[in-house]
């Protein structure tokens, strides 16, 4: 097999630069497009059976929904689940530390063909994990169509164990995103700062402390800077927001600047398809 589209291997470091990540023109032009975003999330990582098995358990909702393996088999029980969990089990590692397997959810927006869905994520995995085993089950209890995938973290080539960094985690949106859109659904990878959003995307460890009434206190401190600058009638600029405001305004420059390549370029091929029919036209009349 390939050696897929992901990096294995230790991950770079990526800390806070906007412009770290490439992003291809065609990207940037579906973001000012405002084309509709790919969703990929991690949602954690296991390690060990029984923690795997849990993962398993949720995504099948303890058998009630089939689970897909990399090869397309079905796996309809929970008997067959735990078996497949075993069979991985072989290469988990042994420190306390290690990351046996991950949890990735991928989302399309409400309305989207569940079928596209599932022959979406199955193309994920083929082109990205080539190397990996993984299993995949659909949800449909919230608005959108949603899958969540188990991948092994030990390929089939044991001296290779994925990392999903943030370049790697960008590059899973592309191929989602790529997917998407072969099977109808038009979507977008561009990051936040190209569409110039600044905040993050909810975390699961955020979210159900706000489900059980819990307020964070890195948001307590937020509240409290900001009271404290109110009252100091002045809001100062964070150097993060400086960041990205100043990376949008790169992003939209850039979007002006091809589009006028894009214009010129058109212009000029017009003139030239011009030209080569008037020199056919007088060809012609030469002949007569």
């Amino acid at each position: 097999m390939g050696e897929g589209l992901l990096d294995f291997g230790r991950a770079p470091l990526v800390k806070g630069r906007g412009m770290s990540v490439s992003m291809p023109m065609m990207e940037r032009v579906r973001a000012a497009q405002g084309m509709r975003q790919a969703v990929v999330k991690v949602a954690s990582y296991a390690h060990g059976i029984a923690r795997v098995q849990g993962v398993m358990d949720y995504i099948g909702r303890k058998g009630k929904l089939e689970l897909e393996t990399e090869s397309g088999e079905a796996i309809t029980d929970t008997v067959q689940a735990r078996a497949l969990v075993a069979n991985w089990s072989r290469d988990f590692d042994r420190g306390r530390r290690s990351r046996d397997a991950v949890h990735v959810v991928f989302s399309m927006p409400a309305g989207s063909q569940v079928e596209a869905l599932r022959e979406s994520v199955r193309k994920v995995g083929a082109r990205a994990f080539p190397d990996q085993e993984w299993v995949f089950a659909i949800h449909q209890d919230k608005k959108h169509p949603h899958a969540h995938m188990v991948v092994k973290m030990r390929g089939r080539k044991k001296d290779k164990k994925l990392r999903l960094g943030k370049p790697q985690l960008y590059k899973l949106r592309e191929i989602f995103a790529e997917a998407a859109r072969e099977q109808g659904v038009p979507l977008a990878a561009s990051s936040r700062a190209a569409r110039g959003i600044g905040q993050k995307g909810q975390s699961q460890a955020m979210y159900q402390m706000h489900h059980k009434g819990i307020v964070p206190k890195v948001e307590k401190q937020a509240a409290e800077e900001l009271i404290f600058e109110l009252k100091r009638g002045t809001l100062i600029e964070k150097p993060w927001e400086k960041a990205m405001r100043e990376r949008n305004e790169h992003e939209r420059k850039a979007y002006k600047e091809e589009a006028a390549r894009f214009r010129a370029a058109a212009v000029k091929a017009k003139a030239e398809q011009d030209q080569r029919f008037q020199q056919r036209l007088l060809k012609a009349a030469e002949d007569m």
